[in-house]
């Protein structure tokens, strides 16, 4: 028995800018392609700092060869750090916030060897695993907040989430697409379509999913149920090209699903000290755009799944006002502009948790939050195309919004081998594990639910299904669709098992 611890040619500038109807837009980059990925740890990956000098990832100690995730590589940024901690229209609770976070009694004093966390898998059955052989270091939270609120202090622009909700300027479309419905026809589910542009866009593919109930335990965000949707700018990429756009949010009002209103945010990495900080999109060392597989939104802090690294962090009560919007190439503050390839609104990355030296490998392809276990968890899933992809449950403190941690390391609480091919997203609830896994049969996904040591049950799930949210209070259980022309956020009815 596993040790616990305790704790998306021509298209409409709605699918790439912010205000304008209209727009020549950027036109490269085709469909998720099949891309090979050697999953492993990193030395770090520590929040940008002063400077951007780079190092390169540090060996695995094993590796397991996967596809699916694009082959990214979540490298540092390394330098100096900055000591404004000042910032307009903030709360100042977080600024005292530093890398120690709730502690717990030390355990995990023994992690088993990386082979006996990867045993032969059975299809459809869900073993369970040591999570102390997976571990994670956060970075220097207090230096990363300090540079966000000097950003914000030098874009003089902080504005909070009620304010984006109050300047929503995009409509969805109620209902699923005839395609989509076909396959969901058995459910009483929800959801609904993003406009033509965003819906037919080949460059910016939806990904990770949260929401209002993940985020409050009165399930609301300024009195609305409300959802994020993360977005990766999936475009080909020579060394010589420019970086990559990162990665967008959808803020989605769904208090009405007949009246569906959402917005763009970007998520964007602070860069440099004090005075002269400055911000870039949320690329790897290599350029190309974070996945964002899978998101998880607690109080104010966004938790980002970083596919070889760990988790990104970025803070919803800093979120800032750009300048300018008709740029779409232009990120950052110079002449005078505060710009970000289009979007008016920006949200600020304020530290990392890495996969430590002494972890074993594990690739962080979504994640979701359980609010329901004894402590909190995030779950994370690894994408692997056999049956050999692991779910792990890292303890969460609500009230913190941080990681517990152990000594300065973050242990899973539990792991377990999920007997599924292909997870692009997973969650827990009381005790119940779900699994959203794509191109099960033919196209289509499934989305399979199971318990330790039992065999899974099965529901029929949408033509490239993502990551898993649940709406608590409805007992609903949401995804996004990924595909161009094929593209549902729907939710449908927990079935427990």
């Amino acid at each position: 028995m596993p040790r616990l611890a305790l704790a998306s040619l021509v298209l409409l500038l709605a699918a790439c800018g912010d205000d304008p109807a209209t727009s020549t837009g950027d036109t490269s980059g085709p469909g998720p392609a099949s891309a090979t990925q050697t999953s492993g740890t990193t030395d770090d990956d520590p929040a940008p700092t002063g400077t951007t000098t780079s190092t390169g990832s540090g060996p695995a100690t094993t590796t397991t060869t996967v596809t699916g995730d694009p082959a990214t590589t979540d490298a540092p940024v390394t330098g100096t750090t900055g000591t404004d901690t000042t910032g307009p229209g903030v709360d100042t609770d977080t600024t005292t916030d530093t890398t120690t976070g709730p502690m717990v009694e030390p355990i995990c004093t023994d992690p088993p060897a990386c082979a006996d966390v990867e045993p032969t898998a059975t299809e459809h059955e869900l073993g369970l695993l040591d999570g102390c052989a997976f571990a994670l270091a956060p970075s220097d939270f207090a230096a990363g907040i300090a540079r966000a609120d000097a950003l914000l202090e030098r874009t003089g622009t902080a504005v909070t989430i009620d304010d984006v909700l109050g300047q929503l300027n995009r409509v969805g479309v109620p209902g699923l697409s005839a395609y989509q419905a076909e396959r969901m026809k058995n459910h009483d589910y929800v959801g609904f379509r993003w406009n033509d542009g965003d819906g037919a866009v080949t460059y910016w593919y939806p990904q990770g999913i949260t929401g209002s109930s993940d985020a409050r335990a009165d399930h609301k965000v300024g009195g609305r149920r409300v959802l994020l949707v993360s977005w990766y700018h999936n475009i080909d990429r020579e060394p010589t090209d420019p970086p990559a756009r990162g990665v967008r949010l959808s803020l989605v009002d769904i208090t009405d699903l007949d009246d569906v209103r959402y917005r763009h945010l970007l998520l964007v990495t602070p860069t440099g000290d004090g005075p002269d900080v400055n911000f870039e999109a949320a690329n790897t060392k290599a350029g190309d755009a974070l996945h964002a597989g899978g998101i998880t939104w607690v109080g104010d802090r966004l938790y980002v799944a970083s596919t070889s690294a760990g988790f990104r962090v970025y803070d919803m009560s800093r979120i800032f006002e750009t300048t300018a919007s008709d740029d779409e190439n232009a990120i950052g503050i110079a002449g005078g502009q505060v710009q970000a390839h289009g979007y008016r609104y920006a949200v600020p990355e304020i530290g990392r948790y890495n996969l430590t030296a002494d972890s074993c490998p594990l690739r962080f392809s979504a994640v979701s939050l359980d609010r329901s276990a004894d402590p909190p968890v995030l779950v994370t899933a690894e994408y692997q195309t056999d049956l050999t992809g692991r779910i792990a449950r890292w303890p969460i403190d609500l009230d913190s919004t941080r990681l517990v941690e152990n000594g300065g390391t973050v242990f899973a609480r539990d792991a377990a081998i999920a007997g599924q091919t292909r997870i692009q997203g997973a969650v827990t609830y009381d005790g119940v594990y779900y699994m959203s896994c794509s191109s099960q049969t033919s196209q289509w996904g499934r989305l399979y639910r199971n318990l330790p040591d039992s065999t899974s049950e099965i529901t029929a799930w949408p033509d490239g299904p993502e990551d898993l949210y649940i709406e608590r209070d409805l007992e609903l259980i949401w995804t996004a669709a990924e595909h161009p022309d094929k593209r549902v956020t729907l939710g449908i009815p927990m079935q427990g098992y």
